[in-house]
């Protein structure tokens, strides 16, 4: 039965791929957002009417409204649905709904759940298995990451942020690795974090597959709790990988099912994070009844996600990256793989911080995370609403204390993003590879630089 369903802040990363996937089951579509994007345009295009701006009118002839964590109560558009009785859900029950009534693959941890989902995605779609799909960021053959499939597979990522991924039962449930972030919704305490993944963990279908990455020490203590199957590096891991060769453009790497040869494969994308994250879509691959000829075969073309270590072009010869990394493991595993694939080149890194919170929680951790940088520039931190500022956390104190471990050469300071292109285009040259870094919009940084 084809109804109106109306998303609040559609242009989001969860929202575009729901309201693709709507598109697709033939739903009516209408949404609201601040300002025009990617996601928006391509949403249009596939037949969604998209206001760019928040009003009670909106929802007018709508039968569901989905809302995200982002969304404040008091926005006119969720006043207006209470008032008319309409069907109100927020983002994680929709994905509920799509992962509970088939067979449903939870990709949850700290880091790699897009390049997990997306790889995966591309396997299951190659091997023809038609899956559903959810991804948080825009992956080129599924646009605004997201298809509606009609076979049994629907796989998404698990967003552990707000503590809405309880909400899954999937028959797959993975964990790359624990983390401390986003305690403001954990009662500020890790264990408490922790704790959530043992549920998340526990929600898995009993004849199932849960999926643990052992290579992070609180993932490993965990994977001790359930009858589980481990992945990493690590020669604990029951499918461990070993790396072969790894380049600008791409990494060769061998995978042991229980110390016993299971396959060689190959990545056109760099870094052994990507490594790690290749091995869980292995596994998962593997369990969904993948051939290794076909995980093999769809590996070889994966192209990366939008964001995720992506190469946009150059800039006076220089190499210039865009990556969404916002957490100091993920910056500094970005800044390993660019050293290993251009160990000539000098590496700049360019990072906006994202949330005061976050700042102060791993301020340590962040001002740790640069030190194999040769140029480092902060600029100001970036709060998404309704974040404040917290007193005594800046991002010239970082720039401070990361000048202070003396691992880079140079620490800049730029407060406003807009000023550091011209500053790049005064000295960048073909020694350079630059990486701008955030989950903020310092990506037209990498953008203005190309």
């Amino acid at each position: 039965m084809n109804q109106h369903i109306h998303l609040i802040g559609i242009g989001g990363t969860g929202m575009g791929p729901l309201a693709k996937v709507f598109l697709e089951m033939g739903h009516s579509v209408s949404g609201s957002d601040l300002q025009p994007s990617d996601t928006t345009d391509y949403l249009t295009k596939l037949g969604a009417k998209i206001y760019f701006k928040h009003s009670a009118a909106n929802v007018n002839g709508a039968t569901s409204v989905i809302y995200s964590s982002a969304i404040p109560l008091q926005n006119p558009e969720m006043v207006a649905a209470r008032k008319n009785g309409l069907n109100i859900l927020h983002r994680s029950e929709v994905l509920a709904q799509l992962l509970n009534n088939r067979r449903g693959i939870a990709i949850g941890g700290a880091h790699g759940k897009t390049t997990i989902t997306s790889m995966l995605a591309l396997c299951l779609e190659h091997a023809g298995l038609d899956p559903t799909v959810l991804i948080g960021a825009h992956f080129e053959p599924f646009g605004p990451g997201a298809k509606y499939g009609r076979g049994q597979f629907v796989v998404a990522e698990a967003d552990e942020s707000d503590g809405s991924f309880l909400r899954y039962r999937p028959e797959v449930t993975v964990v790359t690795s624990i983390e401390p972030d986003h305690l403001e919704n954990y009662n500020g305490t890790f264990e408490s974090l922790i704790d959530s993944y043992r549920r998340f963990l526990a929600n898995c279908q009993p004849a199932g597959l849960r999926l643990i990455g052992i290579d992070d020490a609180v993932a490993a203590s965990i994977s001790r709790e359930f009858d589980c199957v481990t992945y990493g590096f690590s020669r604990h891991a029951y499918f461990r990988a070993e790396v072969l060769d790894l380049d600008q453009q791409r990494a060769r790497f061998r995978v042991y099912r229980q110390g016993a040869f299971f396959g060689d494969f190959e990545l056109n994308v760099p870094g052994r994070h990507n490594v790690s994250n290749a091995l869980a879509c292995i596994v998962i691959a593997n369990y969904a009844g993948l051939s290794i000829a076909q995980i093999q075969a769809a590996l070889r073309i994966f192209q990366g996600a939008r964001r995720r270590f992506q190469i946009v072009g150059s800039c006076n010869g220089a190499i210039i990256v865009d990556d969404y990394a916002h957490h100091p493991t993920e910056v500094a595993a970005m800044i390993q793989a660019a050293q290993e694939g251009w160990p000539k080149r000098q590496i700049v890194a360019v990072f906006q911080p994202h949330r005061y919170s976050r700042t102060k929680l791993l301020f340590e951790e962040f001002s740790r995370s640069f030190q194999e940088a040769d140029v480092v520039i902060i600029t100001d931190i970036f709060a998404p609403p309704p974040e404040q500022p917290i007193a005594g956390v800046s991002s010239s104190l970082l720039a401070e204390r990361i000048r202070d471990l003396k691992g880079p050469q140079k620490v800049y300071h730029i407060p406003k993003q807009e000023d550091v292109v011209p500053f790049l285009k005064g000295w960048l040259s073909a020694e350079d590879l630059v990486l701008v870094m955030g989950a903020g919009p310092i990506w037209r940084v990498a953008k203005d630089l190309v």
